[in-house]
């Protein structure tokens, strides 16, 4: 079973929640769930598939904001039955329900080599360390966050427990530099907009 993950922060949730929920209607699909953080406590609201965590959100807190979400599904018992967890962006468009049977424990549109150490200069916090900065850490071979990615829930146990994510500012790049010391790397899923697409990132 596939979980979907929608990653939103509560600036921007009234934009994209009636959307989310009228678009997994429509596909008759009700595995899915949309989180924000900056609240005082994780709570699953499961009737308004709804999780609040207690962590920064803040583009600088996503990093947080992924292990904190990972840690969750993997620890409580609501979500026994998933086996994998599609994250995806609040914007995204979902096209057709993906089929488990197809899947990697670490899918997605794989970048190789360097990015753009810029990419968060200007949607940081003002006050935010990172945001008149360069990433100046070490790029292993990632799938694209801006184009959503799939990880098993088998892989998140090397996830779950990493701390080291107010030193890092790419949410996509820190999970694959965790399980790349795992020794678990990225698959290239070359019709991934078959199945979902971001307007952002074509």
């Amino acid at each position: 079973m596939i979980l979907y993950l929608f990653i939103s922060c509560q600036k921007f949730i009234n934009n994209n929640y009636d959307r989310i929920q009228n678009m997994m209607n429509n596909l008759n699909y009700n595995k899915y769930v949309i989180v924000t953080g900056g609240h005082n406590n994780n709570e699953y609201d499961e009737k308004n598939k709804k999780i609040q965590l207690n962590c920064n959100d803040t583009y600088e807190g996503l990093p947080e904001k992924m292990i904190k979400i990972y840690k969750y599904i993997l620890n409580n018992e609501k979500f026994n039955d998933i086996t994998y967890i599609c994250k995806l962006d609040e914007d995204m468009i979902i096209k057709k329900i993906l089929d488990t049977k197809i899947l990697q424990d670490y899918y997605g549109k794989v970048g190789y080599g360097n990015g753009d150490r810029k990419w968060h200069i200007g949607r940081c916090s003002i006050t935010s360390k990172f945001n008149k900065t360069e990433y100046k850490g070490q790029y292993v071979p990632w799938c694209l966050g801006g184009y959503g990615y799939i990880l098993s829930t088998k892989i998140l146990k090397f996830i779950e427990n990493d701390t080291d994510y107010e030193n890092e500012i790419y949410e996509d790049l820190y999970i694959a530099k965790i399980l790349n010391k795992n020794k678990i790397y990225p698959k290239d899923f070359k019709n991934i907009k078959t199945y979902f697409i971001s307007p952002e990132h074509k």
